[in-house]
Order: structure tokens, then sequence, then C-alpha cells
């Protein structure tokens, strides 16, 4: 029976996180179904009030694709 070290688990633990780190992809962009994205506001809330939305593009950080400054989906987050 071979003995685990404190030390030697917490490097592989360690390891391990970097492996999966490196292979998950750090920005990977939904489809407008997926956020149940649509062309008006919902609520008084558009993308246009969202943390998500680039103004300059009229693009999202999360959502692929065109968006409209008028347009609402379902990962909407308010500006602080």
């Amino acid at each position: 029976m071979k003995v685990t070290t404190r030390r030697s688990f917490f490097q592989y633990m360690a390891i391990l996180g970097l492996v999966t780190f490196s292979a998950t992809p750090l920005f990977a962009k939904g489809t407008k179904e997926k956020y149940l994205y649509q062309e008006s506001p919902k609520d008084g809330n558009k993308c246009s009030m969202c943390m998500h939305f680039i103004a300059k593009t009229n693009k999202c950080k999360l959502v692929k694709g065109s968006i409209s400054p008028e347009g609402w989906c379902a990962s909407f987050f308010k500006k602080p």
C-alpha cells in the first residue's frame, strides 16, 4: 500500500487544476436561443443597460452575433 503525503497530494491537485483550466475554453459564447434573446426590452431592462453589452460594436460578451441595444436576454445583469 502506497502512502501519499500531504505535500504530494496538494501538488497533484494543483497540477490537475492547471490541466483542467487549460483544457477549458475561457471565452465560449452561446447562441441567442440558449440565452432566450429577444429584440425587445423586458420589464424595462435592455441590453444597453447590461454589463455584458459592448456598445462600440453592438456585441455581447456572452451571446454570439450582433445584438440590438434595445434587446434583452436571460443573462441580463444591470451595470453597477
